[in-house]
């Protein structure tokens, strides 16, 4: 039967070497997903007509607004998120970066 201070001090070693390994391996931030959700007033402010909304990258659609350029979404993560607006003609763009809440969120987007 080990002594506990051995047993305490391998323990301390083991955590530690793991500690440093994760160094070398490169620094990882790990952000825990909150299961939290806001509702998004997409407005495209100066123009009329139907965009495609995505979310954080191009390959993540979420929708296309109605012939004003506005569109709800529900359910979208809380935190920081880009929303990406492109005519469906493939003419004009734009983007906006915002910090997404619980509640209501407003995200207007100059497109270009």
């Amino acid at each position: 039967m080990m002594k506990k201070s051995t047993l305490f001090k391998k323990s301390v070693l083991i955590i530690s070497l793991a500690l440093i390994l994760g160094l070398f391996v490169g620094c990882t931030i790990i952000i825990p997903d909150t299961g939290q959700t806001g509702t998004v007033y997409i407005n495209i402010t100066n123009s009329d007509w139907r965009y495609e909304i995505y979310l954080d990258s191009y390959s993540n659609y979420l929708g296309t607004t109605n012939v004003y350029g506005e569109k709800t979404f529900y359910d979208v993560p809380t935190g920081w998120h880009t929303f990406y607006a492109e005519d469906v003609d493939g003419y004009d763009s734009g983007q906006k970066t915002q910090k997404i809440t619980t509640g209501s969120n407003y995200v207007n987007i100059q497109v270009y």
